[in-house]
């Protein structure tokens, strides 16, 4: 028998599936390629200029310096992903079969809401007064022979004490209160795996949102992470079930007009 493959969960891979199990099928199973989205695009910009800050010492981390790192940043991007300018120009054939030049003005537009986003960031904290354990961290976990979880956390925060703190930017607004819990999932589910690594429980989880300038946060128990843990391990039950069948059943929702697969997906293609 061929040797079964490692079934490997991010938080996104989980809610993917949580979402539609087709939608799962099509970015982990198929890798099929999305054209790139506008948000995602101005959240991986404001991503790599934080990043960047902070390896800047603390006393070269005002905002004008982090605001003037916009544009390598954006170069940076696009080197690594061309593709990338498609998101500022629906006019754009994707995948992108020749080179296109943005016009400085629509990426002005651009760095101009990036600017925005990096202001309420320095108006929520003083990068200067933060010195990271690290950034842009790859954290993994073997749960079993069959399952890995994983996950790049924005910031980790270490306090003289040794105790850590888990941070994580959303260039969006900060959701509705009865929708924070599923919100906070993606870092109980890193404090999981640091967790499961270390044997110790990180003592704060933030979502610092900068399109409303809000910070959520939660001080998850040993408790908390093992119903994450039972969460985690039912997901990768029914996603194994569906590989093994391979049944991947559509879940019709509002977001099914935000789907880049709707195109192609069977519930909307059935004649």
């Amino acid at each position: 028998m061929p040797e079964k493959e490692m079934l490997q969960l991010s938080p996104s891979r989980i809610s993917d599936y949580q979402q539609c199990p087709a939608l799962y099928k099509y970015r982990a199973i198929d890798k099929l390629v999305e054209r790139p989205g506008l948000d995602a695009l101005r959240g991986s910009l404001v991503h790599l200029i934080l990043e960047k800050i902070f390896k800047n010492a603390p006393s070269d981390r005002d905002f004008l310096k982090a605001v003037s790192l916009t544009n390598e940043c954006w170069q940076e991007l696009v080197q690594v992903e061309p593709e990338l300018i498609c998101a500022l120009d629906e006019k754009i054939p994707f995948p992108l079969a020749e080179s296109v030049e943005i016009s400085q003005e629509r990426l002005d537009v651009l760095f101009e809401e990036v600017k925005t986003l990096v202001a309420n960031y320095y108006a929520l904290e003083d990068p200067s007064r933060i010195q990271p354990k690290s950034t842009e961290e790859l954290i993994e976990f073997d749960l079993t022979d069959d399952l890995k979880i994983k996950g790049y956390v924005d910031r980790i925060d270490e306090s003289p004490q040794g105790w850590l703190r888990i941070n994580d930017y959303k260039t969006g607004k900060s959701p509705k209160e009865n929708f924070s819990s599923k919100a906070m999932f993606q870092l109980k589910f890193y404090a999981l795996i640091i967790f499961k690594s270390t044997k110790q429980i990180p003592k704060l989880l933030r979502l610092i949102y900068l399109k409303d300038s809000q910070i959520l946060t939660y001080e998850p128990t040993e408790q908390e992470l093992d119903l994450t843990l039972k969460k985690v391990e039912a997901v990768a039950s029914q996603i194994q079930r569906s590989k093994d069948t391979n049944e991947w059943p559509t879940n019709i929702t509002k977001l099914c007009d935000y789907c880049y697969f709707k195109s192609i997906c069977p519930a909307f293609t059935k004649s």
